[in-house]
């Protein structure tokens, strides 16, 4: 009996707390956002395997390996709360820097230096599947990632850069991922998370703002 009280209790407790998060948001458009405050991980040898061929030779000697980062980007999303647990979104991160063709480790002495980065287009659906209360829940995050890869390589002399060789590649995925929101105001929240796009097998912590109107 104590057992089946503290059950009824804790559904007692829950229960407004779900019926105020069913009606707080449905119907309402949302902007998130965040500057440097999106940290991409990514191994590096499967980024340079999606580089054209004559890039990939020009790279065959040196042996890339192991993971790196960015966090100097930024990122913008539109989307619409179906229901209050339901989103639907498109976000954009762009500046995300492919760090191992930033500099000229292979060719110095020649002065041929490379630079790539990538942006990042997300379709995604995002659903709150477990509300702490009427402010805090966790979601949970599927969609359709669309990445943009571009690199150049340019020859440095007199102070002037020529370009070689340049490459653009558009790639499809899929984005997956956990999060937790806070909403500290009526028409704000806070987003925190990870996300993982299987292209480039590429990881995403994130802390971003959500403004709704």
């Amino acid at each position: 009996m104590k057992s089946a009280s503290f059950l009824i209790f804790i559904v007692m407790l829950l229960i407004p707390a779900t019926a105020m998060a069913k009606t707080q948001k449905q119907g309402q458009y949302f902007i998130n956002f965040g500057v440097a405050s999106n940290y991409y991980n990514y191994n590096s040898k499967d980024a340079r395997d999606e580089l054209d061929q004559n890039l990939q030779d020009l790279l065959d000697d040196y042996d890339l390996n192991g993971d790196d980062s960015d966090i100097v980007n930024a990122s913008v999303g539109l989307g619409y709360y179906v229901t209050n647990d339901l989103a639907v979104r498109a976000n954009y991160t762009y500046g995300i820097e492919l760090d191992w063709l930033d500099l000229c480790f292979f060719d110095c002495k020649n002065n041929v230096y490379h630079d790539s980065d990538a942006s990042i287009l997300t379709l995604d659906g995002i659903y709150h599947f477990y509300h702490i209360n009427d402010k805090l829940s966790f979601y949970g995050i599927a969609g359709l990632a669309v990445t943009r890869v571009s690199t150049k390589l340019t020859y440095h002399h007199s102070q002037q850069r020529e370009p070689i060789a340049r490459e653009n590649s558009t790639n499809f995925g899929a984005n997956l991922g956990l999060g937790l929101q806070y909403d500290f105001a009526r028409n704000w929240g806070l987003k925190a998370g990870y996300s993982h796009h299987t292209f480039l097998s590429m990881d995403k912590y994130y802390l971003n703002l959500e403004w709704r109107f």
